[in-house]
């Protein structure tokens, strides 16, 4: 059976690697990520390479350790001096001029962060125009590693309850409390981890034109408080890597997208960002059309932000949402976000999809055209090869998740599947019973053709974005079209 099912991930295709794991977690919110992984630098012995589409030193990681920093950037200068022998590598996008009000100037810049002389910090400018360095990624020792939605900077950190106006969620030199932010991670040991050691030394040759070191340490990383909730199982690390000088496109992220759903046979579980992509899109429709196909439910943001996410990426998911419910022939798909009366809805950041029991998908890449073709990501995925432990694991991680969103205890949820035997009935028998909950997206008016047009050539192209005087002169007066990328 293991060797059956693990014949889905195809090297060269969907993943660019298997390995294994001896220890795996999932790591829902910021406050949990945020303590493993300030638990696992102070045990690191060697190096932490940290990954990120930003990095913010003064990032609160809420340790309460009278003796420790607070503060990220005076945590890791603290790490590198206390530690001589440790060396910190951290690279982040080097996003355009303007990009981001929340981001710092340059480490070493004025009124940029001062690192300590062990900590090398880069800007990685390898990407092609309007795409952006995506991963998250966290290596520790060549041991340990972290691989999800979460960036280590401002505007991340959350508990599961996600109570609004919680003080907690103050960022240094603001007085009011940023929104809820629901997002997770994934935590992997042993070969798995080395894996992504190997990529996050590539890309930090392919932006520096230098090699990382790499570390095999006798000690351990892994953080007490961890639970481990996966013991010896397959991970495959799949990744999106744009077109460039000398470097061909790799598209694992959007072919591993399609063999999972393609291969899904009860139901399809996806936490997402975005909702947007076509491609995926489309794989999703012609399961639902299939009389016995699986059942498709998905919970997303309700509002984006920003002049130019706000309306296209609403708009584009809009138009995905209207494709699935047209080819939703036999009721099972449904689409939720997460809603508390009289407060602002929790922003769902995490990039999440989980199959059948059987694979569980976190990484860096939204449900988005861009993270296709566009930015640089990265994606794990654990596989229960049949095991009934791991498949009982992941079903686990998967009712957490909804307990968290409807509100209710996991007893809860955990009844309403024996009662329904459905995922997607779980969540319609518990929707609406307490303030917290998730909600269907019901009104979707049609959006603007000049909207989409601006979406799929500039917002959320799969390629380099379309000129703005390309893309104006495509639609004609009086005859929108839609271009498409």
């Amino acid at each position: 059976m293991a060797a059956q099912l693990s014949s889905l991930f195809k090297p060269g295709r969907n993943c660019c690697r298997l390995a294994r794991a001896q220890r795996a977690a999932l790591l829902i919110d910021g406050e949990a990520y945020f303590r493993a992984f300030a638990e696992a630098a102070l045990r690191a012995t060697r190096t932490i390479v940290i990954l990120g589409w930003d990095f913010h030193s003064k990032t609160r990681l809420h340790l309460c350790q009278e003796s420790v920093p607070d503060l990220l950037g005076n945590f890791l200068n603290f790490l590198a001096e206390r530690t001589p022998g440790l060396r910190i590598f951290i690279l982040a996008w080097d996003a355009p001029l303007g990009f981001g009000r929340d981001r710092e100037p340059r480490a070493g810049s004025a009124g940029g962060w001062k690192p300590h002389p062990h900590i090398e910090v880069h800007y990685d400018s390898n990407c092609p125009l309007g795409g952006a360095l995506h991963q998250k990624i966290v290596v520790v020792d060549g041991a340990l590693a972290f691989c999800g939605g979460t960036d280590l900077t401002l505007g991340r950190w959350d508990t599961p309850a996600h109570a609004w106006a919680d003080s907690q969620r103050t960022n240094v030199g603001e007085t009011e409390p940023y929104g809820p932010v629901h997002d997770v991670m994934l935590a992997v040991d042993s070969a798995a981890a080395r894996a992504l050691q190997s990529l996050a030394i590539n890309r930090w040759r392919a932006a520096t034109g230098r090699r990382l070191p790499v570390t095999r340490v006798a000690t351990d990383p892994w953080p007490e408080s961890l639970r481990v909730m996966f013991s010896d199982i397959e991970v495959a690390v799949a990744r999106t890597v744009p077109v460039g000088a000398g470097r061909e496109a790799v598209r694992e992220v959007e072919a591993l997208y399609l063999d999972l759903i393609a291969t899904a046979r009860r139901y399809i579980y996806i936490e997402n960002q975005y909702f947007t992509a076509r491609t995926v899109g489309d794989a999703l429709a012609a399961r639902l059309a299939e009389p016995r196909g699986p059942e498709i439910i998905v919970v997303s943001r309700l509002d984006s932000a920003g002049w130019l996410e706000a309306p296209t990426m609403e708009a584009l998911r809009t138009v995905l949402l209207h494709k699935l419910r047209d080819a939703d022939a036999y009721g099972r798909f449904s689409a939720w976000y997460p809603d508390s009366p009289g407060q602002p809805c929790c922003d769902v950041h995490s990039k999440l999809m989980i199959v059948d029991d059987e694979w569980l998908r976190v990484g860096s890449a939204n449900f988005a055209n861009r993270s296709m073709g566009l930015d640089t990501e990265c994606d794990l995925v654990l596989e229960a090869g049949g095991n009934p432990s791991l498949r009982a694991a992941i079903a686990g991680a998967r009712n957490a998740l909804l307990a968290e969103h409807l509100g209710v205890a996991l007893i809860d949820v955990r009844e309403a599947l024996t009662l329904t035997r459905s995922v997607g009935g779980a969540v319609r028998a518990l929707a609406n019973r307490t303030g917290r909950t998730l909600r269907r997206f019901e009104q979707l008016d049609e959006p603007s053709p000049v909207v989409i047009a601006l979406a799929n050539g500039v917002a959320d192209p799969d390629h380099p974005p379309v000129p703005v005087d390309e893309l104006i002169a495509g639609l004609s007066v009086g005859t929108p079209t839609v271009l498409e990328p």
